[in-house]
């Protein structure tokens, strides 16, 4: 058992190294000009479908919109994204199709977590206005009678918890939405090339 934790501090040590994540994302993804290039190989473009979607509606198979999150996550923000799609033996239509539908993917993702984001801080605002007023009330109710005891605990407790809340949904949530979207917004500037073999 001593060993396992050992092990996994050892890791965790590793991992939780700048050092070490700079150096790894550079040897697996950067270019000379500090671009990331992702590479993605599909062999057959009725891998490329997800087979429920059609026509109009035509979308790409979940698994690789799940790739390209799972390699650009480690990524920073500021960083180009080249998509290199390797393997497809497709025409220029079909090629222009698909990185129109990727586009299209995350702009949706980003008018999301974009609508997400604005009710969190109407939210915030909401909460951060009731908790003033409460605590106005809070102030005249304890500048005009103490005799009103319960109602400067109630008034006290509902400030508090309305001012509170606001600073949590500020710290958590909108900081969370807030690189979320900035890692979309990476995603759907992304450069996508297509590279046959030959």
């Amino acid at each position: 058992m001593n060993e396992i934790k050992k092990a996994v501090k050892e890791k965790l040590k590793k991992y939780s190294n700048r050092e070490y994540l700079d150096s790894y994302i550079k040897d697996e993804f950067l270019t000379e000009n500090g671009d990331a290039n992702i590479n993605l190989r599909l062999d057959d473009k009725y891998d490329l479908f997800d087979k429920k979607s059609m026509g109009n509606q035509l979308e790409l198979n979940n698994d690789i919109y799940e790739y390209i999150d799972d390699k650009t996550s480690i990524l920073d923000n500021n960083i180009q994204i080249n998509l290199h799609l390797h393997g497809l033996k497709i025409s220029s239509n079909e090629k222009g199709r698909v990185a129109q539908i990727i586009k299209e993917h995350y702009a949706i993702e980003l008018y999301k977590t974009q609508k997400e984001y604005q009710y969190q801080k109407n939210k915030i605002l909401i909460l951060a206005l009731m908790g003033i007023i409460l605590l106005l009330l809070y102030a005249i109710i304890y500048v005009i009678n103490h005799n009103f005891d319960f109602l400067l605990e109630v008034f006290g407790f509902l400030f508090s918890f309305a001012l509170w809340q606001a600073f949590e949904i500020y710290m958590y949530d909108i900081s969370e939405l807030n690189h979320e979207r900035e890692c979309i917004a990476q995603k759907l500037l992304m450069v996508i090339e297509f590279v046959e073999n030959k």
